[in-house]
């Protein structure tokens, strides 16, 4: 994957265990990462970590529906380390609810964490890549826009994020900028319980809780320039698991 060697990276959501697992996977081959999210602290403590083992990293702590603040980052990031080639939206909020005790603030909540800052993101930084001729958009879905019990509003907010993903591949595709979603199954958090993984694994085919490292790997290869020819994709790291639903997706 050396082909991201140089290449200015922002991965949004950057603090939490996938945004921290896709920022050492393209610092370890050369990116020059920015690590975006809210909270200053965990911001500086990645890159911190990032920089000791001398790879190229800077941050930026923002509120990512402040279209003010993300015209600031990028314009600092710019000047700082060139233009931006790679962007990867990871930024998540999930309230797991069935759709009747969802309120109108808890619905329109799941939309301005999960695809509202794809779109402000995306917008500001996509016209230099189509500029340069060159981008890779990365966005992280996950397996429950397929529908799943409890999760109305995060699987109507991430089903966006699979029609808006393909929308901009076919927008950009003229213009050397690929656009892809990698969508995540039943990934590792440190809070969950040795019950939690194991009911969890039963519907994973292989038999096993996904790592953090899983979605970095499929976001490294969308990242690099082994992957020039394929654009408008959901790639599913879920172990199988997607295969229980309906082929159409």
């Amino acid at each position: 994957m050396e082909e991201v060697k140089n290449r200015v990276a922002v991965v949004t959501g950057a603090t939490d265990e996938i945004g921290s697992a896709i920022c050492r996977r393209l610092a370890g081959k050369g990116a020059i990462v920015v690590a975006v999210d809210t909270d200053q602290q965990k911001v500086d403590a990645l890159v911190a970590e990032l920089t000791q083992t001398n790879a190229q990293a800077m941050g930026a702590a923002i509120d990512p529906t402040d279209e003010t603040q993300i015209r600031a980052m990028i314009a600092d990031v710019t000047a700082k380390a060139g233009m931006i080639e790679i962007l990867v939206n990871n930024f998540d909020y999930c309230d797991e609810k069935p759709l009747e005790e969802v309120s109108n603030e808890g619905w329109q909540m799941a939309f301005d964490r999960n695809l509202d800052p794809v779109f402000f993101m995306t917008r500001e930084i996509l016209p230099g890549m189509r500029a340069r001729k060159y981008g890779r958009v990365i966005n992280i879905g996950n397996l429950s826009y397929i529908g799943l019990p409890g999760l109305s509003s995060y699987a109507a907010a991430k089903s966006a994020i699979f029609g808006l993903t393909r929308t901009l591949a076919l927008e950009s595709a003229k213009d050397g900028v690929t656009v892809n979603c990698v969508a995540k199954g039943d990934i590792a958090e440190t809070d969950m319980t040795e019950e939690t993984i194991a009911e969890r694994i039963k519907s994973i085919p292989v038999r096993r809780i996904g790592k953090p490292e899983d979605v970095a790997k499929a976001v490294g290869f969308f990242a690099s320039d082994r992957s020039p020819y394929v654009t408008g994709q959901t790639f599913f790291a879920c172990g199988g698991k997607s295969i229980h639903f309906s082929m159409s997706i």
